[in-house]
């Protein structure tokens, strides 16, 4: 019985390490697209806008309309539309 449990423990240690470093990837690629899109926004000119508020949903929609062939003024027009939500 103790030796279950000690490989178990052990199993549980080594899954949770196995995932940590998937986690902090998600993180750093999450701040890379906020950070994109940030830098997008200022070239538009939409100001007070906090990464922090928008959902990843938004994110991709905004991420999605920048890539697009629309004008500058309806890419803005969009991505206000979307960020009001």
């Amino acid at each position: 019985m103790k030796r279950n449990l000690i490989a178990l423990s052990t199993a549980v240690a080594l899954s949770a390490a196995a995932f940590a470093p998937a986690a902090v990837a998600m993180d750093q690629e999450l701040s890379m697209l906020e950070q994109a899109i940030n830098n997008s926004f200022s070239q538009l000119g939409i100001e007070d806008v906090s990464m922090g508020d928008l959902t990843l949903g938004q994110l991709a929609l905004v991420k999605n309309v920048l890539e697009g062939d629309d004008t500058t003024s309806n890419k803005k027009r969009r991505i206000e539309a979307i960020i009001s939500r």
